[in-house]
């Protein structure tokens, strides 16, 4: 399989919201949203971006708490991180100012339950100024409705939707070493709807295709493809 990453209509739109962040004036809130389902490779986005364009991630964790989250971001920031709650915010602060860079927060729904962590969040992109993208499941959008303080500050938010024919045919065209014919592709499609569940099937069907000296995939190879989901 290609070692490429794909560029499908979440992932353009993630990249939009991303810019449209960065454009704002300081007079405008820049907090981001990334919510759907699992699957459709919302967290293997935010760390492509986050790698090509020096951004802050961390990933959020059961219970986590407010100086847990405190801690991730200095420890990605490259600073050891206090020992003490009120001086990581002050670290925090202090990078931040100096050296500007988005915070991305992935699997937002663990921290959703615990309120002090989410306002911490909030003062966190109050203070620097910097832009924080929250990623969460499809429920995230409405759970983090109740905190009002936080989510008008939330001023770009992106759906990331199952994939169209459009992005299936570009993530198997650019992934899959072995020729799959355009009705095998339906077939593929019609089994696949998950970005997990694409990737596992090329290597299923590029495993078959060597195991059995096939130069392309067909109609035959697919119908037998069992792919959990």
């Amino acid at each position: 399989m290609h070692k490429l990453f794909v560029k499908t209509r979440n992932v353009k739109n993630f990249i939009d919201l991303m810019n449209n962040l960065i454009d704002k004036s300081n007079e405008v809130p820049k907090m981001g949203l990334i919510y759907g389902d699992p699957g459709l490779g919302k967290s293997r986005t935010a760390v492509w971006w986050a790698t090509q364009n020096d951004a802050v991630y961390v990933r959020a964790q059961n219970n986590m708490t407010s100086h847990g989250i405190l801690e991730k971001v200095v420890e990605d920031l490259g600073e050891a991180p206090s020992k003490k709650s009120t001086e990581l915010m002050k670290q925090c602060i202090a990078h931040l100012r100096l050296h500007p860079q988005i915070v991305i927060v992935d699997e937002i729904d663990y921290l959703i339950g615990h309120s002090r962590t989410i306002e911490t969040l909030r003062d966190l992109h109050d203070l620097t100024g910097a832009p924080i993208v929250l990623i969460g499941m499809h429920e995230s959008k409405t759970k983090l409705g109740k905190y009002r303080h936080l989510y008008d500050r939330i001023s770009e938010i992106v759906e990331f939707k199952p994939f169209s024919k459009e992005d299936m045919d570009i993530i198997v065209e650019e992934l899959s070493e072995i020729k799959i014919t355009d009705e095998a592709k339906e077939i593929f499609f019609e089994k696949t709807n998950r970005f997990r569940q694409v990737i596992k099937g090329i290597a299923l069907l590029e495993n078959i295709a060597k195991t059995n000296g096939l130069n392309k995939i067909d109609v035959k190879q697919v119908k037998g493809l069992n792919i959990e989901k």
